[in-house]
């Protein structure tokens, strides 16, 4: 009886290292998929460098000394950040933009679906792939016109998708990193981060648009958890939101204004 029971237990043994085994392998190949579906974005959209993405660091994207913000409204050499998403989209019906982080390894094609869901398990090709994709809230509208524009994407372990944002929580890589680009087919925008904090699940800080208490609430809410040492002023202002999951809390939020 003691030895049946010995062998069960090497049986069931022998299965858990299988199923991890595998699980890792699995594993594996997501990321590798991952990166490939990148690449391919990046050959695409990679027809010519941008100027405004010479001074950035070719592995991190960091911008070297003495860039600023508004040095990243530049035109391209010879194909214009519009014309690269314009290629983009004509391969791919539901891309409508390109996020850039500069100091991380955030620059992936924006996707806009009918809900919130889809794109939670589907990359920018519509094939499923459970890191998901960058995807903009289905209430915005695609022109990034909204009071409040919400970009949601996964914080995978392996360090893809929205991954690097936990950098954000470091004040320092925070104060030397404040831009966000976006490209999208009608026009280049540059954002200036202003806030960073973690919130709840269902924290109201997804609104595509407030009422003008709301909005005074909204900002309060930010004020009091806001992780960087800066006043809020968002008077007459469009503003983007970058969610993601965090271990500190549910969310972790990122907003910054159009400029």
């Amino acid at each position: 009886m003691k030895n049946k029971f010995i062998r069960i237990i090497e049986v069931f043994l022998i299965l858990c290292i299988i199923f991890s085994i595998y699980k890792i392998s699995d594993y594996h190949k997501l990321n590798k998929s991952f990166k490939e579906d990148n690449r391919e974005f990046q050959n695409i959209i990679s027809t010519s460098e941008d100027k405004s993405l010479n001074n950035l660091d070719s592995d991190t994207k960091k911008p070297v000394a003495n860039t600023s913000i508004e040095s990243s409204n530049v035109k391209t050499n010879d194909v214009s950040p519009q014309e690269k998403i314009k290629k983009l989209s004509a391969r791919y019906k539901n891309v409508i933009g390109r996020i850039i982080v500069p100091g991380t390894d955030i620059d992936f094609p924006i996707v806009k679906g009918r809900d919130n869901s889809f794109y939670l398990n589907h990359n920018y090709k519509n094939e499923y792939h459970p890191f998901g994709a960058v995807f903009m809230d289905a209430r915005n509208s695609k022109n990034f016109s909204d009071l409040n524009t919400i970009l949601y994407g996964h914080n995978v372990r392996s360090g893809h998708v929205f991954h690097d944002l936990e950098k954000f929580k470091d004040r320092d890589f925070s104060n030397e990193h404040r831009e966000i680009i976006i490209d999208t087919p009608e026009e280049r925008m540059i954002y200036e981060i202003i806030a960073v904090y973690t919130a709840g699940e269902y924290d109201n800080y997804r609104s595509p648009n407030y009422s003008e208490d709301e909005w005074k609430d909204f900002i309060s809410r930010i004020d009091s958890k806001n992780k960087l040492n800066n006043s809020i002023n968002l008077d007459g202002k469009n503003i983007l939101t970058l969610s993601t999951c965090s271990d500190e809390d549910d969310r972790l939020v990122i907003h910054a204004v159009k400029i």
